[in-house]
């Protein structure tokens, strides 16, 4: 399940919404690869790329909201504690199993979710903050 890019989720801070699409589109790559047979290498790819990007963007997003006093850190903290988690066990089910379709299709599916639902909601609300507050970024 292709997930695209939408204007609608950005969150009016550039680097975030950069962090945003790059995501997109590795996820997307992963699964255009999958979809034509060759996506074995690329499963195990789109995992070392979540450890990098989870370290990176989460750091980022989590200075940006302290630098701004954003009120609800420790709860969008806790986000990405549970999204962190979740890259774990999917990635022990990928060191157990191998690159199967079920995890494949679990991981689109969760990651979508997840993706869709935490930008649209908490990632959205530092992008309010940020404009309300007049903080440049």
């Amino acid at each position: 399940m292709k997930i695209e890019w939408q204007d609608s989720l950005s969150v009016g801070v550039p680097e975030i919404d950069h962090q945003h699409k790059l995501l997109f589109g590795k996820f997307n790559a992963l699964l255009a690869a999958w979809m034509e047979g060759k996506g074995a290498h690329e499963v195990a790819q789109l995992f070392k790329f979540l450890d990098a990007y989870m370290v990176g963007h989460f750091t980022d997003e989590e200075h940006l909201m302290q630098t701004i006093g954003f009120p609800d850190i420790s709860q969008h903290r806790l986000a990405h504690t549970a999204f962190t988690r979740q890259v774990v066990a999917f990635k022990e089910l990928l060191r157990r199993e191998g690159p199967t379709e079920e995890l494949v299709t679990s991981v689109s599916m969760s990651m979508t979710k997840w993706l869709i639902k935490h930008i649209s909601s908490m990632d959205r609300a530092i992008g309010r903050f940020v404009k309300e507050q007049g903080v440049a970024r």
